[in-house]
Protein backbone atom coordinates (compact mmCIF):
# COMPACT_ATOMS: atom_id res chain seq x y z
CA UNK A 1 0.00 0.00 0.00
CA UNK A 2 1.22 3.51 -0.74
CA UNK A 3 -0.21 6.87 0.04
CA UNK A 4 -1.23 7.58 -3.54
CA UNK A 5 -3.98 4.92 -3.50
CA UNK A 6 -5.98 6.94 -0.99
CA UNK A 7 -6.43 4.06 1.42
CA UNK A 8 -6.32 4.46 5.19
CA UNK A 9 -3.60 2.40 6.92
CA UNK A 10 -4.61 -0.52 9.11
CA UNK A 11 -4.42 0.23 12.87
CA UNK A 12 -1.83 -1.57 15.01
CA UNK A 13 -3.32 -1.49 18.51
CA UNK A 14 -7.04 -1.44 17.76
CA UNK A 15 -8.96 -4.47 16.56
CA UNK A 16 -9.88 -4.66 12.90
CA UNK A 17 -10.79 -7.81 10.97
CA UNK A 18 -8.28 -9.05 8.42
CA UNK A 19 -10.84 -8.54 5.71
CA UNK A 20 -14.45 -7.56 5.07
CA UNK A 21 -17.02 -5.37 6.80
CA UNK A 22 -17.35 -5.01 10.59
CA UNK A 23 -19.60 -2.80 12.70
CA UNK A 24 -21.11 -3.07 16.22
CA UNK A 25 -19.32 -4.94 19.01
CA UNK A 26 -21.43 -7.88 20.22
CA UNK A 27 -21.23 -10.44 22.99
CA UNK A 28 -18.41 -8.82 24.95
CA UNK A 29 -17.45 -11.21 27.76
CA UNK A 30 -14.43 -12.09 29.89
CA UNK A 31 -14.13 -15.83 30.45
CA UNK A 32 -11.30 -17.92 31.90
CA UNK A 33 -8.52 -15.48 31.15
CA UNK A 34 -9.70 -14.31 27.72
CA UNK A 35 -11.51 -11.21 26.58
CA UNK A 36 -13.97 -12.23 23.87
CA UNK A 37 -15.01 -9.74 21.22
CA UNK A 38 -17.81 -10.73 18.88
CA UNK A 39 -18.93 -8.24 16.27
CA UNK A 40 -21.27 -7.59 13.38
CA UNK A 41 -19.49 -9.04 10.37
CA UNK A 42 -20.04 -9.70 6.68
CA UNK A 43 -18.00 -12.84 5.88
CA UNK A 44 -18.45 -12.27 2.15
CA UNK A 45 -17.59 -8.66 1.43
CA UNK A 46 -16.54 -5.17 2.48
CA UNK A 47 -20.05 -3.70 2.56
CA UNK A 48 -22.82 -4.20 5.11
CA UNK A 49 -24.78 -7.43 4.59
CA UNK A 50 -24.96 -11.14 5.44
CA UNK A 51 -24.76 -10.11 9.08
CA UNK A 52 -23.00 -12.70 11.23
CA UNK A 53 -21.00 -12.67 14.46
CA UNK A 54 -17.25 -12.48 13.89
CA UNK A 55 -15.01 -13.43 16.81
CA UNK A 56 -11.67 -12.35 18.26
CA UNK A 57 -9.95 -12.92 21.61
CA UNK A 58 -7.30 -11.18 23.67
CA UNK A 59 -5.48 -11.87 26.91
CA UNK A 60 -4.66 -8.18 27.50
CA UNK A 61 -7.15 -6.05 25.46
CA UNK A 62 -4.27 -4.99 23.20
CA UNK A 63 -3.23 -8.01 21.15
CA UNK A 64 -6.13 -9.68 19.34
CA UNK A 65 -6.44 -13.02 17.57
CA UNK A 66 -9.20 -13.38 15.00
CA UNK A 67 -11.12 -16.67 14.87
CA UNK A 68 -13.69 -18.36 12.68
CA UNK A 69 -17.12 -16.79 12.31
CA UNK A 70 -18.99 -17.68 15.51
CA UNK A 71 -22.63 -17.30 14.43
CA UNK A 72 -23.00 -17.28 10.62
CA UNK A 73 -26.06 -15.84 8.95
CA UNK A 74 -28.61 -18.39 7.81
CA UNK A 75 -31.10 -18.68 5.00
CA UNK A 76 -33.68 -15.91 5.49
CA UNK A 77 -32.12 -14.90 8.85
CA UNK A 78 -29.34 -12.44 9.62
CA UNK A 79 -27.63 -12.41 13.03
CA UNK A 80 -27.87 -8.87 14.41
CA UNK A 81 -26.42 -7.41 17.63
CA UNK A 82 -26.63 -8.93 21.09
CA UNK A 83 -24.70 -9.96 24.19
CA UNK A 84 -23.20 -12.86 26.11
CA UNK A 85 -23.24 -13.70 29.82
CA UNK A 86 -20.97 -16.10 31.68
CA UNK A 87 -22.58 -18.45 34.22
CA UNK A 88 -22.24 -21.89 35.77
CA UNK A 89 -24.25 -24.95 34.76
CA UNK A 90 -24.25 -28.53 36.01
CA UNK A 91 -21.66 -29.31 33.39
CA UNK A 92 -19.36 -26.41 34.29
CA UNK A 93 -18.84 -22.92 32.86
CA UNK A 94 -21.46 -21.86 30.34
CA UNK A 95 -21.66 -18.93 27.95
CA UNK A 96 -25.14 -17.87 26.84
CA UNK A 97 -25.57 -15.58 23.86
CA UNK A 98 -28.66 -13.59 23.00
CA UNK A 99 -28.85 -12.00 19.57
CA UNK A 100 -31.45 -10.49 17.28
CA UNK A 101 -32.75 -12.70 14.50
CA UNK A 102 -33.50 -10.35 11.61
CA UNK A 103 -35.79 -12.33 9.33
CA UNK A 104 -36.35 -11.90 5.63
CA UNK A 105 -39.95 -10.82 6.28
CA UNK A 106 -38.48 -7.78 8.13
CA UNK A 107 -39.57 -8.88 11.58
CA UNK A 108 -37.02 -8.99 14.41
CA UNK A 109 -36.96 -11.18 17.53
CA UNK A 110 -34.47 -12.40 20.14
CA UNK A 111 -32.74 -15.77 19.84
CA UNK A 112 -30.44 -17.77 22.08
CA UNK A 113 -27.29 -19.89 21.72
CA UNK A 114 -24.98 -21.58 24.24
CA UNK A 115 -21.31 -22.56 24.32
CA UNK A 116 -19.61 -25.04 26.65
CA UNK A 117 -16.12 -24.73 25.10
CA UNK A 118 -15.38 -21.11 26.01
CA UNK A 119 -17.14 -19.39 23.14
CA UNK A 120 -15.57 -21.10 20.12
CA UNK A 121 -18.52 -23.26 19.06
CA UNK A 122 -22.20 -22.54 19.62
CA UNK A 123 -25.43 -24.53 19.79
CA UNK A 124 -28.56 -22.70 18.74
CA UNK A 125 -31.68 -23.08 20.87
CA UNK A 126 -34.18 -25.21 18.90
CA UNK A 127 -36.99 -23.01 20.27
CA UNK A 128 -35.61 -19.84 18.66
CA UNK A 129 -36.74 -17.13 18.66
CA UNK A 130 -37.24 -17.20 22.42
CA UNK A 131 -38.62 -13.65 22.73
CA UNK A 132 -40.82 -12.26 19.98
CA UNK A 133 -43.15 -9.24 19.95
CA UNK A 134 -43.99 -9.60 16.27
CA UNK A 135 -42.50 -6.18 15.47
CA UNK A 136 -39.93 -4.98 12.95
CA UNK A 137 -37.46 -3.03 15.13
CA UNK A 138 -37.23 -5.11 18.33
CA UNK A 139 -33.50 -5.71 18.73
CA UNK A 140 -30.10 -5.51 20.45
CA UNK A 141 -30.55 -7.65 23.61
CA UNK A 142 -28.11 -6.82 26.41
CA UNK A 143 -28.27 -9.18 29.40
CA UNK A 144 -26.99 -8.25 32.86
CA UNK A 145 -27.33 -9.78 36.32
CA UNK A 146 -28.62 -7.79 39.28
CA UNK A 147 -30.73 -8.03 42.44
CA UNK A 148 -34.46 -7.45 42.47
CA UNK A 149 -36.31 -5.48 45.15
CA UNK A 150 -36.20 -8.48 47.50
CA UNK A 151 -32.45 -8.91 47.13
CA UNK A 152 -32.67 -12.00 44.91
CA UNK A 153 -30.33 -12.18 41.92
CA UNK A 154 -31.96 -12.44 38.54
CA UNK A 155 -31.17 -11.66 34.94
CA UNK A 156 -32.31 -8.54 33.17
CA UNK A 157 -32.47 -8.22 29.39
CA UNK A 158 -32.54 -4.76 27.85
CA UNK A 159 -33.87 -4.53 24.31
CA UNK A 160 -35.04 -1.65 22.15
CA UNK A 161 -38.07 -0.89 20.10
CA UNK A 162 -35.77 1.19 17.95
CA UNK A 163 -38.34 3.24 16.04
CA UNK A 164 -40.26 4.10 19.24
CA UNK A 165 -37.09 5.23 21.10
CA UNK A 166 -37.84 2.86 23.96
CA UNK A 167 -35.81 0.46 26.08
CA UNK A 168 -37.74 -2.61 27.24
CA UNK A 169 -36.67 -4.46 30.40
CA UNK A 170 -37.30 -8.20 30.80
CA UNK A 171 -36.41 -10.43 33.76
CA UNK A 172 -35.49 -14.12 34.02
CA UNK A 173 -34.26 -16.51 36.68
CA UNK A 174 -33.09 -19.23 34.28
CA UNK A 175 -31.85 -17.44 31.13
CA UNK A 176 -34.64 -19.19 29.22
CA UNK A 177 -38.00 -17.60 29.94
CA UNK A 178 -38.47 -13.83 30.07
CA UNK A 179 -41.10 -11.58 31.61
CA UNK A 180 -41.61 -7.93 30.67
CA UNK A 181 -40.97 -5.66 33.66
CA UNK A 182 -40.93 -2.07 32.43
CA UNK A 183 -40.33 0.31 29.53
CA UNK A 184 -38.18 3.44 29.48
CA UNK A 185 -38.57 6.24 26.93
CA UNK A 186 -39.01 7.93 24.59
CA UNK A 187 -36.62 10.68 25.62
CA UNK A 188 -34.66 13.41 23.85
CA UNK A 189 -34.76 14.33 20.20
CA UNK A 190 -36.96 12.52 17.73
CA UNK A 191 -35.86 11.73 14.17
CA UNK A 192 -33.54 8.98 15.44
CA UNK A 193 -33.73 5.31 16.32
CA UNK A 194 -32.41 3.95 19.63
CA UNK A 195 -30.00 1.03 19.46
CA UNK A 196 -27.54 -1.06 21.50
CA UNK A 197 -28.63 -0.32 25.10
CA UNK A 198 -26.53 -1.15 28.14
CA UNK A 199 -27.11 -0.61 31.86
CA UNK A 200 -24.22 -0.47 34.32
CA UNK A 201 -23.94 0.23 38.06
CA UNK A 202 -21.06 2.51 39.06
CA UNK A 203 -19.96 3.99 42.39
CA UNK A 204 -19.80 7.78 42.50
CA UNK A 205 -16.24 8.97 43.22
CA UNK A 206 -15.33 5.40 44.17
CA UNK A 207 -17.85 5.31 47.04
CA UNK A 208 -19.38 1.81 46.96
CA UNK A 209 -22.10 3.06 49.27
CA UNK A 210 -23.31 5.43 46.54
CA UNK A 211 -24.15 3.38 43.46
CA UNK A 212 -25.82 5.00 40.45
CA UNK A 213 -26.97 3.32 37.26
CA UNK A 214 -25.92 4.51 33.80
CA UNK A 215 -28.08 3.71 30.78
CA UNK A 216 -26.13 3.80 27.51
CA UNK A 217 -27.97 4.46 24.25
CA UNK A 218 -26.80 4.73 20.63
CA UNK A 219 -28.85 6.96 18.35
CA UNK A 220 -28.93 7.01 14.56
CA UNK A 221 -30.79 9.59 12.44
CA UNK A 222 -33.57 8.27 10.19
CA UNK A 223 -36.23 9.69 7.91
CA UNK A 224 -36.32 11.54 4.61
CA UNK A 225 -33.86 14.22 5.73
CA UNK A 226 -31.60 12.68 8.40
CA UNK A 227 -29.12 14.79 10.33
CA UNK A 228 -25.85 14.70 8.32
CA UNK A 229 -23.86 14.53 11.56
CA UNK A 230 -24.98 10.92 11.69
CA UNK A 231 -24.88 8.44 14.55
CA UNK A 232 -23.68 9.05 18.11
CA UNK A 233 -23.88 7.76 21.69
CA UNK A 234 -25.51 9.22 24.79
CA UNK A 235 -26.15 8.24 28.38
CA UNK A 236 -28.53 9.01 31.21
CA UNK A 237 -27.87 8.50 34.94
CA UNK A 238 -30.55 7.28 37.30
CA UNK A 239 -31.69 4.51 39.64
CA UNK A 240 -32.62 0.90 38.92
CA UNK A 241 -34.55 -1.20 41.42
CA UNK A 242 -34.04 -4.45 39.55
CA UNK A 243 -37.13 -3.94 37.43
CA UNK A 244 -37.56 -0.26 36.52
CA UNK A 245 -35.06 2.43 35.52
CA UNK A 246 -35.79 5.95 36.75
CA UNK A 247 -33.76 8.76 35.16
CA UNK A 248 -32.42 11.77 37.06
CA UNK A 249 -33.39 14.04 34.16
CA UNK A 250 -35.29 14.00 30.90
CA UNK A 251 -32.19 14.71 28.85
CA UNK A 252 -29.63 12.50 27.20
CA UNK A 253 -25.96 13.46 27.72
CA UNK A 254 -23.52 13.07 24.84
CA UNK A 255 -21.09 10.23 25.60
CA UNK A 256 -18.40 10.91 22.99
CA UNK A 257 -18.00 14.29 21.33
CA UNK A 258 -16.40 13.06 18.11
CA UNK A 259 -18.13 11.86 14.97
CA UNK A 260 -17.04 8.23 15.10
CA UNK A 261 -18.06 6.32 18.21
CA UNK A 262 -21.16 4.12 18.12
CA UNK A 263 -22.78 1.01 19.63
CA UNK A 264 -20.47 0.99 22.66
CA UNK A 265 -21.27 -1.73 25.22
CA UNK A 266 -19.46 -3.25 28.19
CA UNK A 267 -17.88 -6.64 28.86
CA UNK A 268 -19.78 -9.09 31.03
CA UNK A 269 -17.86 -10.68 33.91
CA UNK A 270 -14.84 -8.34 33.76
CA UNK A 271 -12.29 -8.87 36.56
CA UNK A 272 -12.82 -6.90 39.79
CA UNK A 273 -16.23 -5.81 38.55
CA UNK A 274 -14.74 -3.18 36.25
CA UNK A 275 -16.89 -1.78 33.47
CA UNK A 276 -14.90 -1.89 30.24
CA UNK A 277 -16.53 -0.56 27.07
CA UNK A 278 -15.71 -1.01 23.38
CA UNK A 279 -17.33 0.97 20.57
CA UNK A 280 -17.35 0.88 16.79
CA UNK A 281 -15.27 3.72 15.37
CA UNK A 282 -17.36 4.84 12.44
CA UNK A 283 -20.56 6.67 11.58
CA UNK A 284 -23.58 5.38 9.68
CA UNK A 285 -23.62 8.64 7.71
CA UNK A 286 -20.56 7.52 5.69
CA UNK A 287 -19.45 4.10 6.99
CA UNK A 288 -19.81 2.52 3.58
CA UNK A 289 -17.49 5.09 1.98
CA UNK A 290 -14.47 4.69 4.30
CA UNK A 291 -11.46 3.99 2.00
CA UNK A 292 -9.93 0.88 3.53
CA UNK A 293 -9.15 -2.51 2.00
CA UNK A 294 -9.42 -5.44 2.40
CA UNK A 295 -10.85 -4.59 5.86
CA UNK A 296 -13.52 -2.04 6.74
CA UNK A 297 -14.39 -1.19 10.33
CA UNK A 298 -12.44 -0.84 13.58
CA UNK A 299 -13.07 -0.93 17.31
CA UNK A 300 -12.16 1.84 19.72
CA UNK A 301 -9.66 1.53 22.51
CA UNK A 302 -11.16 -0.31 25.48
CA UNK A 303 -12.42 2.30 27.95
CA UNK A 304 -12.68 1.95 31.71
CA UNK A 305 -15.87 3.64 32.91
CA UNK A 306 -16.48 5.40 36.24
CA UNK A 307 -18.55 8.22 37.73
CA UNK A 308 -16.96 11.42 39.02
CA UNK A 309 -18.72 14.38 40.60
CA UNK A 310 -18.48 17.50 38.44
CA UNK A 311 -20.38 20.75 39.07
CA UNK A 312 -22.37 18.98 41.78
CA UNK A 313 -23.58 15.97 39.81
CA UNK A 314 -22.10 12.66 38.65
CA UNK A 315 -20.49 12.54 35.21
CA UNK A 316 -19.44 9.52 33.17
CA UNK A 317 -15.65 9.22 32.93
CA UNK A 318 -13.93 7.26 30.15
CA UNK A 319 -10.28 6.38 30.61
CA UNK A 320 -8.01 4.54 28.17
CA UNK A 321 -6.67 1.08 29.06
CA UNK A 322 -3.70 0.51 31.32
CA UNK A 323 -1.46 -0.51 28.43
CA UNK A 324 -1.37 3.11 27.27
CA UNK A 325 0.43 4.14 30.47
CA UNK A 326 2.71 1.12 30.12
CA UNK A 327 3.80 2.40 26.71
CA UNK A 328 4.57 5.79 28.22
CA UNK A 329 6.71 4.16 30.91
CA UNK A 330 8.94 2.76 28.18
CA UNK A 331 9.34 6.19 26.54
CA UNK A 332 11.28 9.31 27.47
CA UNK A 333 9.88 11.25 30.45
CA UNK A 334 7.71 14.29 29.87
CA UNK A 335 9.47 17.49 28.86
CA UNK A 336 8.31 20.89 30.08
CA UNK A 337 9.15 24.15 28.35
CA UNK A 338 7.98 27.65 27.51
CA UNK A 339 6.03 27.52 24.24
CA UNK A 340 7.11 30.89 22.88
CA UNK A 341 7.05 29.81 19.23
CA UNK A 342 5.54 26.85 17.34
CA UNK A 343 7.08 23.46 18.13
CA UNK A 344 6.87 20.33 15.99
CA UNK A 345 7.11 16.68 17.03
CA UNK A 346 7.21 13.80 14.55
CA UNK A 347 5.06 10.77 15.34
CA UNK A 348 5.01 7.44 13.53
CA UNK A 349 1.24 7.64 13.06
CA UNK A 350 0.66 4.81 15.55
CA UNK A 351 1.34 6.88 18.62
CA UNK A 352 0.29 8.31 21.96
CA UNK A 353 0.90 11.90 23.03
CA UNK A 354 0.04 13.56 26.33
CA UNK A 355 -0.06 17.36 26.66
CA UNK A 356 -0.59 19.56 29.70
CA UNK A 357 -1.01 23.33 29.69
CA UNK A 358 -2.56 26.17 31.67
CA UNK A 359 -5.04 28.12 29.51
CA UNK A 360 -4.56 31.22 31.68
CA UNK A 361 -0.95 31.48 30.50
CA UNK A 362 -0.98 29.95 27.01
CA UNK A 363 -4.16 31.58 25.75
CA UNK A 364 -5.51 29.73 22.74
CA UNK A 365 -3.67 26.42 22.42
CA UNK A 366 -3.59 24.54 19.12
CA UNK A 367 -2.35 21.13 17.99
CA UNK A 368 -2.27 20.52 14.23
CA UNK A 369 -1.70 17.01 12.87
CA UNK A 370 -0.25 16.88 9.36
CA UNK A 371 0.56 13.73 7.40
CA UNK A 372 1.46 12.96 3.81
CA UNK A 373 -2.15 13.12 2.65
CA UNK A 374 -3.76 16.39 1.57
CA UNK A 375 -5.52 16.70 4.92
CA UNK A 376 -4.98 17.81 8.49
CA UNK A 377 -6.60 17.73 11.89
CA UNK A 378 -6.74 20.86 14.04
CA UNK A 379 -7.37 20.56 17.79
CA UNK A 380 -7.86 23.96 19.40
CA UNK A 381 -8.86 25.24 22.83
CA UNK A 382 -9.89 28.85 23.42
CA UNK A 383 -10.02 29.97 27.06
CA UNK A 384 -12.14 32.96 26.02
CA UNK A 385 -14.99 30.76 24.79
CA UNK A 386 -14.15 27.63 26.79
CA UNK A 387 -14.61 25.59 23.61
CA UNK A 388 -12.40 22.68 22.56
CA UNK A 389 -12.79 22.02 18.83
CA UNK A 390 -11.55 19.19 16.60
CA UNK A 391 -11.61 19.87 12.87
CA UNK A 392 -10.71 17.54 10.01
CA UNK A 393 -10.17 19.38 6.76
CA UNK A 394 -8.43 19.20 3.40
CA UNK A 395 -8.91 17.70 -0.05
CA UNK A 396 -8.41 14.12 1.13
CA UNK A 397 -11.09 14.64 3.80
CA UNK A 398 -13.59 16.06 1.31
CA UNK A 399 -12.91 13.16 -1.06
CA UNK A 400 -14.14 10.55 1.44
CA UNK A 401 -17.78 11.70 1.59
CA UNK A 402 -19.69 15.01 1.59
CA UNK A 403 -20.48 14.56 5.30
CA UNK A 404 -16.93 13.63 6.29
CA UNK A 405 -15.42 17.15 6.71
CA UNK A 406 -16.44 18.24 10.19
CA UNK A 407 -15.76 20.30 13.28
CA UNK A 408 -16.69 18.80 16.66
CA UNK A 409 -16.92 21.04 19.71
CA UNK A 410 -17.27 20.58 23.45
CA UNK A 411 -17.21 22.96 26.39
CA UNK A 412 -14.05 22.66 28.50
CA UNK A 413 -13.54 24.22 31.90
CA UNK A 414 -10.77 26.81 31.53
CA UNK A 415 -10.43 27.66 35.23
CA UNK A 416 -7.42 25.40 35.77
CA UNK A 417 -4.70 23.40 33.99
CA UNK A 418 -5.80 21.18 31.10
CA UNK A 419 -4.63 17.72 30.11
CA UNK A 420 -5.06 15.99 26.75
CA UNK A 421 -4.21 12.37 25.92
CA UNK A 422 -4.10 11.81 22.18
CA UNK A 423 -4.22 8.30 20.69
CA UNK A 424 -3.49 8.09 16.97
CA UNK A 425 -3.52 4.67 15.31
CA UNK A 426 -3.52 5.13 11.55
CA UNK A 427 -7.00 6.47 10.75
CA UNK A 428 -8.24 6.29 14.36
CA UNK A 429 -7.91 9.42 16.50
CA UNK A 430 -9.19 9.32 20.09
CA UNK A 431 -8.85 12.21 22.52
CA UNK A 432 -9.25 11.92 26.30
CA UNK A 433 -9.39 15.28 28.08
CA UNK A 434 -8.80 15.98 31.78
CA UNK A 435 -8.35 12.38 32.84
CA UNK A 436 -11.34 11.09 30.90
CA UNK A 437 -13.93 13.80 31.60
CA UNK A 438 -14.29 14.30 27.86
CA UNK A 439 -13.69 11.91 24.98
CA UNK A 440 -13.78 12.60 21.25
CA UNK A 441 -13.27 9.91 18.61
CA UNK A 442 -12.79 10.60 14.92
CA UNK A 443 -11.65 8.84 11.80
CA UNK A 444 -8.89 10.85 10.12
CA UNK A 445 -7.14 10.85 6.75
CA UNK A 446 -3.46 11.56 7.30
CA UNK A 447 -1.80 9.06 4.97
CA UNK A 448 0.31 6.02 5.78
CA UNK A 449 3.58 7.69 6.81
CA UNK A 450 4.78 9.79 9.75
CA UNK A 451 2.58 12.51 11.22
CA UNK A 452 3.83 15.88 12.44
CA UNK A 453 2.19 17.36 15.52
CA UNK A 454 2.59 21.14 15.51
CA UNK A 455 2.02 22.84 18.88
CA UNK A 456 1.39 26.58 19.17
CA UNK A 457 -0.23 29.06 21.53
CA UNK A 458 -1.43 32.64 21.25
CA UNK A 459 0.87 33.75 24.06
CA UNK A 460 4.01 32.26 25.67
CA UNK A 461 3.12 29.73 28.32
CA UNK A 462 4.55 26.58 29.84
CA UNK A 463 3.45 23.23 28.48
CA UNK A 464 4.38 19.63 29.24
CA UNK A 465 4.58 16.97 26.56
CA UNK A 466 5.43 13.31 26.27
CA UNK A 467 4.89 10.88 23.40
CA UNK A 468 5.65 7.35 22.30
CA UNK A 469 5.26 5.27 19.13
CA UNK A 470 3.89 1.73 19.04
CA UNK A 471 6.09 -0.56 16.91
CA UNK A 472 4.62 -2.50 14.01
CA UNK A 473 5.21 -5.75 15.87
CA UNK A 474 1.99 -4.91 17.71
CA UNK A 475 -0.09 -5.57 14.59
CA UNK A 476 -3.16 -7.85 14.99
CA UNK A 477 -2.45 -11.59 15.01
CA UNK A 478 -3.59 -13.54 11.92
CA UNK A 479 -6.57 -15.81 12.24
CA UNK A 480 -5.96 -19.07 14.07
CA UNK A 481 -8.46 -20.74 11.73
CA UNK A 482 -9.71 -19.83 8.24
CA UNK A 483 -12.68 -17.51 8.34
CA UNK A 484 -15.78 -19.33 7.14
CA UNK A 485 -17.53 -17.60 4.28
CA UNK A 486 -20.48 -19.92 3.85
CA UNK A 487 -23.93 -19.64 5.39
CA UNK A 488 -25.61 -22.40 7.36
CA UNK A 489 -28.62 -23.36 5.28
Amino acid sequence: MNHSDGLMPRPLFHFTPQRNWMNDPNGLVYDRGLWHLYYQYNPEGSDWGNMSWGHATSADLQHWTEHSVALPYRDREQIFSGSIVASQSDGGPLLTAYYTSAYEDEHQAQSRATSVDGGFTWELDPENPVLDRGTSAFRDPKVIQCADGEGNNHWIMLTVEADDRQVLFYSSTDLRTWEHESTFGPLGADGVVWECPDLIPLPVDGDTGNIRWVLLISTNPVGDNPDPKGSSMSYVIGDFDGRTFTADSNELTRLDHGRDFYAGVTFDNAPAGEKIMLGWMSNWSYAGAIPTAPWRGAMSLPRRLSLRTSAGSPRLIQQPPQFVQEWFLSAAPAAEWLLAQPFEAVLSGHSFMELRWDPSTTGTFRVTLNGEAEAKVVIEHSPETGILSITRQGDAVAAVHPHFPATCTVALDSSGPAQLLLSLDGPLLELFVNDGEISASNLVVLGTGPVTARLESSQPGRISSRSCDVPETQAPVPSAQPVRATALL
